[in-house]
């Protein structure tokens, strides 16, 4: 279920609010001041690759993937 972040128009707060995809999220209100005015804030989301399959992970040469282990 992912996390969305809003801002308070009338009192700044910012907050999260967990909703399934698709859901309406126009009743959403200020958990400080129970204001209906608020809204949305995007953020770039944080991605991680990991396992096979991903480009960064399988098509590095050999000397890449040992400077990588040899940091952790």
């Amino acid at each position: 279920m992912p996390v969305y972040k809003f801002k308070c128009d009338n009192c700044g707060t910012v907050f999260e609010k967990r909703f399934h995809m698709g859901d309406d999220m126009s009743g959403v209100v200020c958990p400080e001041c129970h204001s209906n005015r608020v809204h949305r804030v995007f953020a770039v989301p944080y991605v991680e690759f990991k396992g096979n399959g991903f480009y960064v992970n399988d098509n590095r040469s050999k000397t890449d993937k040992d400077n990588v282990n040899d940091s952790i």
